[in-house]
């Protein structure tokens, strides 16, 4: 199964009470088999997590489509 998350914040980017739950879920869901993809607003350069995928919709960001 794969899960495409929303949020805007996560480990070590935390602000409050979300991030943490965020990661709790993620982590739960990945040891159940699911691949987590998480999007974040701001671009992240450096993968902080082995069990998800973070990604940004900024430029900075891998999946990001180049602008013309």
């Amino acid at each position: 199964m794969r899960v495409f998350m929303l949020g805007w914040e996560f480990p070590p980017f935390i602000s409050g009470g979300l991030g943490t739950a965020c990661y709790g879920l993620t982590k739960a869901m990945s040891t159940l088999g699911t691949d987590v993809i998480f999007v974040l607003p701001r671009p992240v350069s450096t993968p902080f997590s082995t069990h998800v995928r973070l990604v940004s919709p900024r430029p900075e960001s891998p999946l990001a489509v180049p602008s013309t």
